[in-house]
This record gives C-alpha cells, sequence and structure tokens, in this order.
C-alpha cells in the first residue's frame, strides 16, 4: 500500500490555455476600536476578500487559534492537526508521509487550499502534510464536509485552508527561532516584515534536520523488544516570499512565490535491510489581483505549480521513479452585493501536465499525459431579518478532456434563534475525479473510470455567549453521507491491481466543540473539548469471499476527541493536550485492529521585552506519558521527546497619531468609515 503511494505514476502534455473574464464583487469588514493599557488605538478597515467568507456560515470550520499556530512554529502541519483537531492524520512514522482522514473520507477525498488554489496532487490527489512547515501560514483552518462547488475535485471529506493575513503601514518585523530537540534535531526559522503604505514584503525562510533515530518498543518482537530506527535522517528546507501592492484605494496585487525541498530517508521497520528514499521538491507561484468598490469585488488569480518526486527502493530491483506534475490554474472569482441579496459568479481553469521515468531491474518505461478542466460556478446568498435568517445556493459544472465530471451544488440554511443560539443545517453534492494514476497506470490504470459522487447532509447548533470576562463558545454537528462509484484497487485476472468504481461507502457521525474562555488584565485562560464519532462502512461486496459489508472502513477510528488548555500570566505561558484516539481497525472484516492511544503534550513559554525586542525561551515536551503506538501498522511513532529553544523579535511600529479622546476617537472611525 505505502509503495503504491510512493511509486507515483504519470505524465501530462499541456496545452497553453487562455482564461479571460469580467466581475462584480463586494465584501468587507471593519475593525473598529481597540483598547489597550495605555491608550486607544484605532484600527484599519480589512477586506473580506473572497467567497468562503461570504458563505461559510452554513458548514462547520475550524479556524487554529493565532496562539497555538505560535506554539507550533517549529512543527510540520500534520503534527499541528494531529494534535489541535480530530480530524485523522495518517502518519507512517515520525517526520513520515502523513495523511488525513475527515469524517471517514480517505486520504485523496481532503482537498488542500492555498489563498484559495487546490493545489492536491493530480498524480496522488492526496497531501502529504509532513512536507509543509506551520511557520509559513498565520492562518490555518478546517472546513468538514463536501465543499466542491468552491473548491472543486477532492474537497467530499473536507477542506485544509492554508494562507496570510497582511496589513499595510505596519512598519519593521523580524523574527528568528532556533530549536534543538530529541534524536539530534535541529530547526531554524526566520521573517522579515516590510509594511509601507503601498507595499508589503513578507519573507519566510526554514531549515531543519534531524537524524530521527528515535527509539520504540517492538511488541511482536520476543527477544529484542527495546529497538531503534535507522536509515530515518531528513533534511528540510524552503522558503515563502509575498509581495503585496495598494494600488489605489480600490486595487490590490498580491505576488507569492513558495519553495520546498525535502530530501528523506524511510526507514525499515520490519528488519529487511531495505533502503528507500523520497526526494519531494516543490515550487508554487501565485499571482492575485483584487479589485473592489461600493457593492463590487472581483478577485483574479492565476497559480503555476512545477512539482517533482523522486523514490528510489533498492530490494524493489532496485526501483527508481522520477516524476514531475505542472499545474496551472487561472479563476476569476466575482461577487456583488444588493441590499439584503449577494451573488457569487466565477469561472476556473485547471491544467496538468506529467510525466514519469520508471526504472528497475526488469522495466524501463516513461509516460506523459494532460488533462483539461474548465469550470463555472455561482453562488446567491440572502440575510433577512438583520441577518438572523440566513440562505445560501451554489452550483457548479465541470468540462474535461479525459473524463465526465458530475454537476455538484450545495444548499443552507442558518437562523439565529435566539442573540446566542443559531440552528444550521446544509446539503451539499461533490465530486473526486478519479487521479492520473487511476487513469494512466502501467499496468493496471482504468481510463473508463467514472468520478467519485458524495451526497451528504448535516446539521447543528452553536452556542456563543459572553458575560463579562467569561466566554463559552459550543457547537454541535451531526452529519450523514453517502459515497457512490468510490475508487478501489483490487487484484485483477492479469495478475496485477487495477480500480474500478465498485466501493459504496456510508458515513455518519457526530461532532462536538467546546470552548471556556476568561481574560482579566493579565490573565487568559482557555479550556477546551472537541469529540468526534464516525461510523464509516462499506455497503457493497468487492468479491465473493468479502466479508466487509457493514464494517468500518479500515485506519477509521469510530471514536476521537481532544482536551486541553490555554494558560497565559503576563509573560508565562503554557498549553497542554490531550489527544484520544480509538480503535482502527488493520483489515477489512474488522479481525484485526490498533489498539487505542492517548497522546498529550506539553509546551512552556516565557516572553521578555524590553524596547523594541522581544525574547522568548520555550520548551516542549511530546508524548508526555511516554505511549509506545502506532498510527500504522507496523510503523510505531517515538516515544517521549523533547524540544527547547529561543525566539528573537524586533519590531519597529509605523508612528500615528494617537486619539487623545473618545469625540476624537469617534470622529476618526466616522471618517475612516465613510472613506471607505
Amino acid at each position: 500500500m505505502l509503495s503504491n503511494y510512493l511509486n507515483i505514476k504519470l505524465a501530462c502534455n499541456c496545452k497553453n490555455t487562455v482564461f479571460t473574464l469580467l466581475s462584480f464583487i463586494f465584501s468587507i469588514t471593519l475593525l473598529a476600536q481597540k483598547k489597550d493599557t495605555l491608550s486607544y488605538q484605532l484600527q484599519e478597515v480589512t477586506i473580506s476578500s473572497d467567497k468562503q467568507t461570504l458563505f461559510e456560515p452554513f458548514k462547520k470550520k475550524q479556524a487554529i487559534d493565532s496562539l497555538v499556530l505560535k506554539n507550533y512554529a517549529t512543527s510540520t502541519l500534520s503534527d499541528l492537526l494531529a494534535n489541535q483537531s480530530t480530524i485523522h492524520i495518517k502518519a507512517y512514522g515520525n517526520a513520515n508521509i502523513a495523511t488525513t482522514s475527515i469524517r471517514g473520507g480517505n486520504a485523496n477525498q481532503t482537498a488542500l487550499l492555498w489563498n484559495g488554489l487546490n493545489i492536491q496532487n493530480a498524480m496522488l490527489g492526496q497531501p502529504d502534510l509532513s512536507i509543509i512547515p506551520s511557520s509559513l501560514f498565520n492562518q490555518v483552518s478546517l472546513e468538514y464536509g463536501g465543499g466542491s462547488t468552491m473548491w472543486g475535485s477532492g474537497a467530499i471529506g473536507g477542506s485544509i485552508l492554508l494562507s496570510n493575513t497582511l496589513k499595510f503601514n505596519e512598519g519593521f518585523k523580524t523574527n528568528l527561532r532556533m530549536s534543538v530537540g530529541s534524536f539530534e534535531t535541529k530547526r531554524i526559522n526566520s521573517s522579515v516584515l516590510l509594511s509601507y503604505k503601498k507595499i508589503i514584503s513578507n519573507t519566510n525562510v526554514f531549515y531543519n534536520t534531524s537524524e530521527n533515530n528515535y527509539k520504540y518498543i517492538d511488541t511482536t518482537s520476543k527477544e529484542n523488544k527495546n529497538k531503534q530506527t535507522k536509515h530515518a535522517s531528513y533534511s528540510h528546507k524552503g522558503l515563502m516570499q509575498e509581495l503585496s501592492f495598494l494600488i489605489n484605494s480600490h486595487q490590490t496585487i498580491h505576488v507569492r512565490l513558495w519553495y520546498n525541498y525535502l530530501n528523506r530517508n524511510i526507514p525499515d521497520y520490519l528488519g529487511t535491510n531495505q533502503t528507500k528514499n523520497q526526494v519531494d521538491e516543490n515550487l508554487k507561484s501565485n499571482l492575485e489581483w483584487n479589485y473592489h468598490k461600493r457593492r463590487l469585488q472581483s478577485i483574479i488569480r492565476l497559480g503555476f505549480f512545477n512539482d517533482w518526486l523522486n523514490y528510489k527502493d533498492s530490494l524493489a530491483q532496485n526501483l527508481s521513479s522520477k516524476s514531475t506534475i505542472k499545474t496551472l490554474i487561472a479563476e476569476n472569482d466575482n461577487i456583488y452585493k444588493l441590499n439584503i441579496h449577494r451573488f457569487n459568479i466565477g469561472i476556473n481553469y485547471t491544467g496538468y501536465k506529467t510525466d514519469l521515468q520508471f526504472n528497475n531491474l526488469d522495466t524501463n518505461y516513461s509516460n506523459n499525459h494532460t488533462l483539461h478542466k474548465l469550470a463555472l460556478f455561482a453562488a446567491y446568498q440572502l440575510n433577512l431579518f438583520d441577518s438572523k435568517l440566513q440562505y445560501h445556493l451554489s452550483v457548479r459544472k465541470e468540462f474535461s478532456n479525459q473524463l465526465a465530471i458530475p454537476f455538484t451544488g450545495s444548499s443552507g440554511l442558518k437562523y439565529q434563534l435566539i442573540k446566542p443560539l443559531s440552528l444550521k443545517i446544509n446539503a451539499n453534492k461533490s465530486f473526486r475525479q478519479p487521479t492520473l494514476n487511476d487513469l494512466y497506470w502501467q499496468p493496471g490504470g482504468n481510463p473508463n473510470l467514472k468520478s467519485e459522487d458524495s451526497y451528504e447532509l448535516e446539521g447543528g447548533i452553536e452556542f456563543n455567549h459572553s458575560i463579562k470576562k467569561l466566554t463559552l463558545k459550543f457547537e454541535a454537528t451531526y452529519f450523514n453521507r453517502h459515497v457512490k462509484n468510490q475508487i478501489i484497487w483490487l487484484p485483477s485476472s492479469g495478475g496485477y491491481w487495477t480500480p474500478r468504481n465498485i466501493a459504496e461507502v456510508y458515513g455518519r457521525g457526530t461532532e462536538t466543540s467546546t470552548e471556556l474562555a476568561y481574560h482579566h488584565k493579565d490573565i487568559y485562560i482557555k479550556l477546551y473539548l472537541n469529540t468526534s464519532y464516525v461510523l464509516s462502512t462499506n455497503q457493497v461486496k468487492m468479491n465473493e469471499n468479502d466479508n466487509s459489508v457493514g464494517r468500518q472502513l479500515i485506519y477509521t477510528p469510530r471514536y476521537s476527541g481532544l482536551g486541553g488548555i490555554s494558560f497565559y500570566y503576563k509573560n508565562f505561558g503554557l498549553l497542554f493536550n490531550n489527544h484520544y484516539t480509538g480503535y482502527q481497525f488493520t483489515s477489512t472484516d474488522n479481525t484485526t485492529w490498533i489498539n487505542p492511544y492517548l497522546i498529550g503534550n506539553l509546551k512552556l513559554s516565557y516572553r521578555y521585552a524590553f524596547s523594541t525586542v522581544e525574547t522568548e525561551l520555550f520548551a516542549h515536551v511530546n508524548n508526555l506519558y511516554n505511549k509506545n503506538y502506532v498510527v500504522v501498522a507496523n510503523m510505531p511513532m517515538p516515544l517521549r521527546n523533547y524540544e527547547a529553544g529561543l525566539r528573537i523579535s524586533y519590531s519597529k511600529r509605523k508612528k500615528t497619531k494617537q486619539p487623545t479622546s473618545i469625540n476624537e476617537l469617534i470622529q476618526s472611525t466616522n471618517k475612516l468609515i465613510n472613506k471607505s
């Protein structure tokens, strides 16, 4: 299974394509006034810029707290989400491949978005979160449930959204973070922000290296249980450069470049002396033009991604697999607001060009393929009774040169019963197109595959109430989803595996999130508890001897939960969490399984500021209870391990005139509102 994931397959020829469209949209958010310990400070107008913020009230969404993001700045996205959400991260060992399962969906059914662009690999169809550093982003959020009308293919289980929010005229800021940890791990990342009236430059660089030679207990061995990983070292480096230009009061341009390089050895836990190595290299660029004036907003996004993967395996007949995939995306998104109505109309073009070079002792071949897609989407939102009642309807239709793509749509309703309590319901039809590996892998690819169809209904309640310094938030959601034509690889009469649209999966379950926060002067305390119950079962037989019907899908825990506390007092910070994962079956008939495990993590920090310089000492204890566990069978995770480091920050803010009275504050606020 792992080799099928690693040995990427295909290739392509991409034609030059022209993309154009005219536009309309509007959306604006005002951050009014903020009170600090010394004076009142007026904050700037912020523009809310895309369809996500307009149509997200009807679905469950989780935004990772900014304080939590700072504590995970030396971690990867897989570590962050594994410890701060109830989505299941399927990790093939420490610092190795990590994929997702949201609401019982497989890794191919999760969309990964970078600034609104779907960056899924069209060959694999699944994101590897272990190659994405958390330090590159100041906004990470999860969107649960189907979202193909917004994001296209793959958004069946849910979506992961990554972005940075930058403000003009913030001055100069720089940040350096260094740490050392167990397994000879060294990490360093740095950022430099230059923010002026008309231009912003934001630079992030990182470098991580580790021998990754952690100890574990092999419960299958009677003679030697205490073992240590070998051939597991890795080196990870990269950068992200972002430029933003304020052309005038109605137009902004954003240019982004993201380079990532990861060279890692893949350990052999079974004692076969097999040496495997994988090199991932990614170059992604993004150009965005944003126009907004009164009721209109239009966004044009252009993205070009070049992803390389080189995999070698010494025992698989000296296998060497080199794959390249180039992706071009052009999208125009237009939003128009008219009183209580909001309209969204857009078009998206996506093209893929892939190339694969595959060599071993018996085989030497190469192939390439192209895939072009054109999508049209539209949405409507209605707000009644001062937005106490909200309704939305959205549709999407895609056309492709390779396969038929189903019509998708979504409709939702949200009603505020009383001020702190709201009800919401959403129905959606989503899809996942076959990957290029599914269609053309040799031998076994099936060019006659259909896209997977998903039908989902979800409903929930939201409660949000504050009493003086105390805030309580609670959300409960029930979902029910049927996936038809799900693709599964099965043995063929020719002796090789081939994909077929044979599986039907029925997923249902509940999710809750509870948060209690207290903030007074120098004290901030937040308690949180998230739970998830997922029942995801196969509904049809794969063959005559198949005993999987009605049974839980493999590597899909029914129960999972996350609880913890965030505590800050003056310069001291503490973040403590427990993450529980229930039984995971490893066979389709549910006769073998992985035992449940509870993992605790503790993060401590102490901050000291003088003048314009701030320093912070931090220490992390991972797997606090020294639990011996696996997420994937025969892929052990580390026992208790540590990390300690130092952060140094320097900032020089732009000088602004502070309001000296409440009346002056109100006058300046009114001027800002009228100007916008």
